[in-house]
């Protein structure tokens, strides 16, 4: 790679003009920190302890790089590699060297300022852009200097060679494309797909490029700890820093058009302090969940600006009549049971794994209990944003329908604020928004967009008058054009043809059609996934479908391909996860296709659908001995949240202050001190005042196992192994496995044992780490999840320790024979 990037910067050289030269200089030097900072990712996750490093923060702050974000990232992560793998690791970044005049790191923080103050927010005049011309090119060329020993080499326009230095490491992410660098845009997650934008590396043509990243990613590192439902996010809104934390899906559509109008209205309700309730409703198929979710996506990319106060938790709630509980998949019958679960999700933000008591109360008394919940957390309803989706499933009846609305009237009153979107008017008084059709140009937009996306050529052929006719012919329901342009970029039919078979159907027989026509089109892999997930009892969620994908032998992406075809299933996607719940008419579709296999092959599905049910049991039961409230419970201040912003931005001053007062706030909060320590201990390298706040965090909470790993892992950093040990042996006999306790231990003499200059006493405890090390391996059950992570670090610590003890050895054979 260093080479291509040698051969852009003689392009660069070539530009005569100066302002094009220091525009594609830059272009160029935002490309390889880019890769540079991938590449310290992959090397990072492999050689390190990367569940102590913030690993996962650092990695979700790169999905949208800016200019600045590479150098905070390296500030962060380069010495923890210095620490764990190589002391020489990027010599050059902090200090000078022969090659490097000035450290790498300061001469990129002034070229950081130049780019916001100049180019991004001010004037770039002449005299300045020929300074920067030159001052940038001699950055370019420390960059390569320093960078090159971890830049991999390529063997082919796209393939990267394994790095030799760091134990012939593979780097995966896509860094060369059609034999260019790149520039990476953006890395996005929906439904569980990974997938990286950007462009080439190019003066002439900058091409945009999307590719899909493997599902075991430097940038998908949930397997490092388990993610709650709620997820802090950072935004801008007129002017100020704004966080809370919420649980929205991901848009539904990236084709959406028109609706200005009704946002408008849903932008006004939300900065109306006084209105406690919006009611979005209209006929189905007209885009009401669609609507809300553009607004709020739209609310988290800082593109709409609300008046304060912002919400501190936004809950979304789809009311489904299946749910998950501690007895196994439920169906919910009866206004109170299903409505309960609005307020149960809102509560696992608090407590992301639900104990019993959640489920043995329900309407008023669960709402009191919530209540409760919200004021020991120093919240009030005005901090707490409700959305409600498809309420009409909830209540057919008069009276349910009058039950419904008295229950969302106390919600609104006692918990927060609530948006509804139903197919009918609920009885609230409510700020009301009808979705009713797209105007006829909106429609004919949506079907031009859809159609370029299915490649439905008549459609694309086709005039503005005649699409306008079919728009209102299909009374401007998006769901039904989209339906129509699925429907012609599959068959053979003309639009005419299309629309008279349309409309020769009932809805019922419509779905049924559309059902049997993608049938049809799948494979058979794709079809047994499907019939597998219609005989399971677990949740059909990223976990469920990704288990059924591997064992049907199907990659996750092909199944995800046949899902969007169809009509199968109602799908909410919050991007790293997703649910999906079967239409009550695609399931009876299912169980007839069921019904037509053999005995043998039902038996197999049958056989297939009980592993999938085993193991997602057994993934509840780990998360909930794993106890991930903690997390949430450390957060609950707004000090403490802001602190966390800081730490995931990498401003690691600014979170330690915010942590203080936290705890001047909240001072009997031991997993707030907790989270505070492994701040200092793997961020600001202070580890005597990481001890200090670990052993306040035992002390508040004797039970808490994270405080008690994280006082163990200290008196480790400040090399008292015998304390450590009694401490990380008490977080064995309270929830951490043996293999996990061995394994700490192994690592504390290894790092140990690098520090110890006498070569007898250095081997000796490089052996005892090694012996860990390998009973570690023994007593460990390689099941996934942690136990796998586990089993990774064993691995790696094995390979490290066996060529250290080899080195070792031969160092003291040498002094041995010279003596």
């Amino acid at each position: 790679m260093k080479r291509l990037f040698e051969e852009q910067l003689e392009i660069a050289r070539d530009i005569e003009n100066n302002s094009e030269k220091l525009t594609f200089l830059t272009s160029i030097l935002r490309s390889l920190l880019q890769s540079s900072v991938v590449v310290t990712f992959e090397i990072t996750k492999e050689l390190t302890p990367s569940d102590e490093l913030g690993l996962s923060e650092n990695t979700a702050r790169f999905c949208k790089p800016t200019d600045g974000i590479p150098l905070q990232i390296l500030d962060i992560l380069i010495p923890k590699v210095r620490g764990y793998f190589s002391k020489w690791f990027l010599i050059g970044w902090f200090e000078a060297t022969s090659q490097v005049s000035k450290p790498l790191s300061k001469q990129l923080v002034q070229w950081v300022e130049f780019r916001n103050k100049r180019p991004a927010h001010g004037v770039l005049d002449q005299k300045v852009t020929d300074e920067w011309v030159v001052k940038t090119e001699d950055i370019l060329n420390d960059c390569l200097s320093v960078f090159s020993k971890i830049l991999p080499t390529t063997n082919n326009e796209n393939t990267l060679n394994p790095l030799d230095k760091f134990g012939r490491l593979l780097v995966e992410t896509p860094l060369v494309i059609n034999g260019s660098p790149i520039v990476i845009i953006s890395v996005q997650v929906k439904k569980g797909i990974w997938k990286l934008k950007g462009q080439l590396l190019s003066n002439e043509d900058a091409e945009e490029f999307t590719v899909e990243l493997p599902e075991r990613n430097i940038f998908n590192l949930t397997s490092l700890k388990p993610i709650g439902p709620y997820k802090l996010t950072e935004i801008i809104s007129k002017n100020k820093n704004h966080s809370f934390f919420h649980n929205i899906p991901v848009r539904q559509t990236d084709t959406f058009e028109g609706r200005k109008e009704e946002l408008t209205l849903l932008k006004e309700w939300v900065d109306d302090e006084d209105s406690r309730y919006c009611l979005v409703f209209g006929d189905g198929g007209y885009g009401k969940t669609t609507l809300v979710l553009e607004m709020l996506n739209q609310f988290l990319e800082s593109q709409i600006d609300f008046n304060e106060p912002l919400p501190t938790i936004i809950s979304y709630h789809t009311a489904k009549s299946t749910r998950w509980t501690e007895e196994g998949l439920v169906h919910l019958t009866g206004i109170s049971p299903i409505m309960d679960e609005c307020v149960r999700d809102l509560m696992r933000f608090f407590e992301p794994i639900l104990n019993k008591d959640w489920y043995t109360i329900s309407g008023r008394q669960l709402i009191d209990k919530a209540v409760g919940v919200l004021k020991e957390n120093k919240l009030s309803r005005d901090d707490v944003l409700l959305i409600i989706d498809n309420t009409e499933t909830l209540a057919t009846s008069t009276d349910e329908v009058r039950d419904l609305g008295a229950f969302l009237k106390i919600l609104g009153k006692l918990i927060g604020r609530v948006i509804v979107t139903s197919r009918r008017r609920e009885f609230i008084e409510a700020t009301p928004i009808v979705i009713e059709g797209l105007s006829e140009f909106e429609g004919m937009n949506l079907m031009k967009r859809l159609a370029k996306d299915f490649k439905a050529k008549p459609l694309l052929q086709a005039g503005e008058p005649k699409l306008r006719r079919v728009s209102t012919q299909l009374m401007h329901k998006p769901i039904l054009l989209e339906a129509l342009v699925k429907y012609i970029a599959r068959s053979d039919l003309g639009i005419d043809a299309a629309i008279d078979n349309l409309f020769k159907k009932t809805s019922e027989d419509l779905l049924e059609f559309l059902y049997e026509d993608a049938w049809a089109r799948m494979s058979q892999l794709q079809k047994e996934v499907f019939l597998v997930l219609v005989n399971i009892s677990s949740p059909i969620d990223q976990n469920s479908v990704g288990r059924t994908c591997l064992e049907v032998g199907i990659q996750n992406t092909e199944f995800q391909s046949g899902l969007e075809e169809t009509h199968f299933a109602v799908l909410t996607d919050y991007g790293r996860t997703y649910s999906i719940e079967l239409a009550d008419l695609a399931r009876r579709f299912f169980l007839q296709q069921s019904g037509k296999l053999d005995l043998s092959e039902k038996q197999r599905i049958k056989s297939i659908a009980e592993k999938i049910d085993t193991y997602a049991a057994e993934r509840k039961k780990v998360e909930s001995e794993y106890q991930t409230d903690r997390i949430a419970e450390a957060f609950r201040s707004e000090y403490a949240r802001s602190a966390k912003v800081y730490a995931d931005k990498g401003d690691v001053e600014n979170a330690i202050e915010m942590y203080e007062l936290a705890i001047e706030d909240d001072p009997v909060n031991s997993s707030l001190h907790d989270r505070f320590s492994w701040l200092l201990l793997n961020k600001a390298n202070d580890f005597e005042y990481a001890k200090k706040m670990s052993e306040k965090a035992v002390e508040l909470d004797p039970a808490n196992c994270d405080a008690i790993v994280g006082l163990a892992l200290a008196c480790y950093r400040l090399q008292d192994i015998e304390e450590g040990d009694r401490y990380i042996d008490e977080a064995g006999k309270i929830g951490r496995s043996e293999s996990f306790c061995l394994l700490r231990k192994a690592i504390s003499r290894y790092h140990k044992a690098r520090d110890i200059n006498d070569i007898d006493s250095q081997i000796v405890c490089f052996e005892e780490a090694y012996r860990f090390l390998e009973n570690a391996a023994k007593r460990n059950l390689v099941n996934g999840g942690y136990d796998a992570k586990n089993n990774k670090d064993i691995q790696r610590y094995q390979d490290l320790t066996r060529q250290k003890l080899a080195i070792s050895r031969a160092k003291r054979t040498r002094n041995n024979s010279f003596n």
